[in-house]
This record gives structure tokens, sequence and C-alpha cells, in this order.
């Protein structure tokens, strides 16, 4: 009887030591799982608002005026050939000759045009993509600056939408609907990217 009280003493204690070992590292985990310190910023206001943007948007003014000149000087070309056609004869040598240049000339204005409006659009994309990538990097050295272990980035749209699947996509899109004040680091972001410029 007594190697039987002994085992059952020595197996309640062993219980009672692992429920108190339990207890004390659960105390202490909970003691260590913080929050997650959130911040927001809104990238749309960072991309109108940058002096990095306004700068590029000012030079891309510039050339596509510099090609509208271009361009526009070749269409009143073609219209003066167009006008010289008028006072040929129809199927004159010189009417041909006309005709050729005109086609010839309507077809350098189209590529030209196109390749223009596709080159704008491909700078665009790169310089949008340039200033993406240096606004992540600010961001995550402004969100240690604050604190912060998480960085959403929010939406904010203008209202009334233009069509019901503009108003759709951003109500699928919108990923914060609330956010205080105090968590929103966009102004931070835009001066840290403003003054590196």
């Amino acid at each position: 009887m007594k190697a039987g009280n002994i085992i059952i003493g020595i197996l309640l204690a062993a219980v009672i030591s692992l429920c108190m070992g339990y207890e004390q590292g659960w105390a202490k985990t909970k003691d260590q799982i913080e929050p997650a310190r959130i911040a927001v910023v809104s990238v749309r206001r960072i991309l109108e608002n940058s002096r990095t943007n306004a700068q590029w948007e000012t030079k891309a003014r510039a050339e596509s005026e510099k090609i509208r000149t271009e361009l526009d000087k070749l269409s009143k070309e073609l219209r003066a050939i167009e006008a010289d056609m008028a006072t040929r004869k129809v199927g004159s040598s010189d009417y041909l000759k006309l005709m050729r240049e005109g086609a010839e000339k309507q077809a350098i204005l189209e590529a030209k045009d196109k390749f223009y409006q596709q080159e704008l659009a491909l700078k665009q994309q790169q310089q949008i993509e340039q200033l993406y990538q240096e606004i992540i990097a600010v961001v995550a050295s402004v969100a240690k600056d604050k604190g912060a272990d998480l960085v959403i980035a929010k939406e904010e749209f203008q209202f009334p939408s233009t069509s019901l699947r503009e108003l759709t996509l951003v109500i699928q899109t919108s990923k914060v609907l609330y956010n205080a004040e105090n968590i929103d680091i966009t102004n931070d972001v835009l001066a840290v990217l403003d003054k590196e410029k």
C-alpha cells in the first residue's frame, strides 16, 4: 500500500507541477503578444502631390507640346497637298504625284501619332513604377520611425461615381473604411519623399 501511495503522490506532484508550469508559460506568452501597430497611407495622394510627379508632368507637357507642333506641321503640309490636288485635273501626272505624296504624308502622320502615344504611355508607366518603388521604401522608413508594424494603403475616392461599374470597383477594392487621423502617415511620407528630391 505504501508503494501505491508513493506512486500516487509522485503522479499528483507531477500533474501539479505541469499545470503550474503551463500556466506560467501561458502568462508569459500573453505578456509578450502585443497587438500590431498599424498605419495607413494614401498612395494616390502621394502620387498626385509629390514634387517628383509634378516635375515629370511639367516635362511631359513640354514634350507633348513639341510633338503636337510637329504633328500639326505635318497636318498642314497634308492639307496643302490636298488643296493643290483640288486644282489639278483628276488622273493627270501632277495629280497622281500629289496623291502619292499625300498618302505618304498621311501614313507618316498616323504612324508618328501612334508612336508618340505609345512612347508617352510607356514613359508614364516607367515614371509611376519608379516613383511607386521610392514610395514603398520611404513608407517602410517612416513606418519604422513611427513604430508601425503594418502599413495599409487607403484609397480616397471621389463621389459621385461616374458609372455603376466604377462604384462597384470602388466598393470591391476599398480596404480601409475608417482610420483615425493619428495613424495616417501620408503627409510624413510625402515630406520625406520631397526632401530627397
